[in-house]
């Protein structure tokens, strides 16, 4: 077992921290079902001025400039995850918009639709694709297919969706009827879009080449060209990715950290899968890369810290269940990077490390949080809640976030000076008088001990001659 150092928020110390984050505009009526994934932020225009897009339930995405809605566009299917970037080096530097639904990327230029990428077809099994032959060609009955179908699904095999529609029917005329209107129809299988995010190709520029990185439900994950229209590599996971953390550059050196769905952390670097797998005790709900560490929200109220390589640094444990969760990088003096938490109880936790340092509490639970630059202010915390409200705040420029102000470590008492007397004229005469007769007092010294040492055996040996 690795070793483990938690920290635990005691209510004494939860009252004693209080919000960093001044309140900028609020919108009750915004009327958005939106998770954090289909929440993003980008400078559409170029102008410096940087756009909310928000993509909800409603297949609506919706873009504000300030406090202001501008536009709303519809969407062909609701979108599970959006995400902005730059697919060349043309000015003025203007961003694509994509949005993952379904088995689909929808690009967007300048708002307007541009290209539609379908995710390549999963790959059937050999023996399902004879069985539907085989009912093609009228080799096999209704009910024969029915068996060697649920033989194949007994045995493990990953069917596609016809066929578990086709095991899914009790009645046999509604079997005869799903075969007669579908064994024409070529069998494919497509795979649906979990998460997405994108990776810098050679350089760290804010408006620099990026590529979108697509996690399916098909245990791949699929990084995309910078224009969105081929793949450029793909991986076969060992579990569903249902969360993405991206760092690095994709020309240069680039780790992927995927959380599964089966509840363990892998690792892609390079192109490669590594052996390296972190287990983790409960489901992940959140997943955030700062420096050299892995956090990461699980389903029972705790965030763990990991190593890159693997090693455990500490455990946060929470008062309630986590909703959300996302980086806040703010570069100042010197960069801090901190953890951002949404709770189900109305809290918005800020954390350096393990260290709490802002506790904001709203009266709606949080269902969508991202940081970052928003209109020109760099340090924008947008929130939207479960009733639909849309809120932004505002970090301060002189806000701390440092680490608390009582840290660990020995005692403020031990800098706090002795009060020592002063020196006497008594004294000083008394060690100058040491310091010149140091050899007399030494040689008088010694000849007292060998004085006490003669009379200590003189009386030893009285007392054992007098015993006799």
């Amino acid at each position: 077992a690795l070793a483990d150092s938690p920290a635990m928020d005691t209510g004494a110390a939860a009252e004693r921290v209080t919000s960093v984050w001044l309140d900028a505009w609020q919108d009750p009526v915004a009327g958005l079902q939106a998770y954090s994934p289909c929440v993003r932020m980008a400078d559409l225009a170029g102008d410096g001025e940087w756009r909310l897009l928000v993509a909800d339930a409603s297949k609506k995405l919706k873009v504000w400039k300030g406090t202001s809605l501008q536009s709303e566009h519809n969407l062909l299917e609701p979108a599970c995850a959006i995400a902005s970037f730059y697919s060349d080096t043309n000015h003025p530097r203007l961003p694509a918009f994509a949005v993952a639904a379904g088995p689909f990327v929808f690009i967007y230029r300048n708002l307007r639709p541009y290209y539609k990428f379908t995710l390549p077809t999963v790959e059937i099994e050999q023996k399902e694709t004879e069985i539907w032959g085989d009912l093609r060609s009228d080799k096999l009955d209704t009910q024969k297919a029915f068996d060697e179908l649920s033989a194949l699904r007994e045995s493990g095999v990953g069917l596609t969706s016809r066929s578990l529609d086709l095991l899914a029917m009790e009645e046999v005329p509604a079997r005869e009827a799903f075969v007669n209107g579908t064994k024409n129809t070529p069998l494919v299988q497509q795979t649906c879009i979990t998460c997405m995010e994108t990776i810098k190709k050679n350089m760290e520029e804010p408006d620099a080449v990026s590529c979108i990185v697509i996690g399916t439900e098909a245990q791949q994950l699929i990084i995309l060209d910078a224009t969105g229209t081929s793949v450029l590599n793909m991986l076969k996971l060992p579990s569903v990715p249902v969360f993405l953390a991206v760092s690095g550059m994709l020309d240069v050196d680039y780790r992927i950290i995927i959380a599964g769905r089966d509840g363990n952390l892998y690792t892609v670097k390079n192109g490669e899968v590594t052996g390296m797998v972190i287990e983790l005790e409960a489901q992940p709900c959140g997943l955030v890369r700062t420096h050299k560490s892995i956090l990461v929200g699980c389903m029972n109220n705790v965030v763990h810290s990991f190593h890159v390589k693997g090693k455990k640094n500490y455990s946060i444990y929470l008062p309630a269940s986590i909703v959300t969760m996302e980086l806040l990088s703010v570069q100042r003096q010197r960069m801090v990077k901190a953890l951002l938490v949404a709770l189900s109880n109305g809290e918005v936790r800020v954390y350096n490390e393990k260290h709490l340092v802002s506790i904001h509490q709203t009266n709606d639970p949080v269902m969508g949080l991202r940081f970052g630059r928003f209109g020109r202010e760099d340090n924008t915390m947008i929130m939207t809640h479960k009733s639909g409200t849309l809120s932004i705040k505002i970090l301060p420029r002189h806000a701390n976030l440092e680490v608390s102000s009582n840290p660990t470590g020995p005692p403020p008492e031990q800098d706090i000076p002795l009060n020592v007397p002063k020196k006497t004229k008594l004294y000083v005469e008394q060690t100058q008088r040491e310091r010149e007769q140091a050899i007399d007092m030494h040689r008088i010294f010694q000849r007292d001990l060998c004085k006490l040492r003669l009379s200590t055996a003189r009386a030893y040996v009285k007392v054992l001659t007098d015993g006799q």
